[in-house]
């Protein structure tokens, strides 16, 4: 997994969907990240309650995923957390220990996976 240049944040336009500018300018100023592996786009944030997937595009989210646990894991967070309209996205998950925390009121699904448990 490398970090990836702001010239790439367009492999991410269709998973950033009306927050794009929202996202590009908190990877413009370092308060999240865009990483790519094997042609899978994420934006991470490190948050205090755990890395948070902002939004992942492209085929390859499986290959990914394990370097973004090893990631979360290496950084010490406490979870990794997601929020997706999509029901796919958490079947496409379900090798992990990801569980449903909240809906919110736009009707986002909240999954987390807890790490790091001291």
């Amino acid at each position: 997994m490398r970090v990836a240049h702001i010239d790439e944040f367009h492999h991410v336009k269709t998973a950033a969907l009306d927050d794009y500018d929202e996202i590009k300018a908190q990877v413009e100023n370092k308060a999240a990240a865009l990483v790519e592996f094997a042609g899978c786009y994420c934006v991470l944030r490190a948050d205090v309650d755990g890395l948070c997937i902002v939004c992942a595009e492209g085929e390859n989210l499986l290959h990914i995923a394990p370097l973004i646990v090893a990631f979360a894991r290496r950084i010490k967070a406490p979870s990794i957390v997601f929020h997706t309209k999509h029901k796919g996205l958490s079947r496409l998950l379900s090798a992990y220990p990801f569980s449903h925390e909240s809906t919110l009121a736009d009707g986002h699904k909240v999954y987390r996976m807890i790490l790091n448990v001291e």
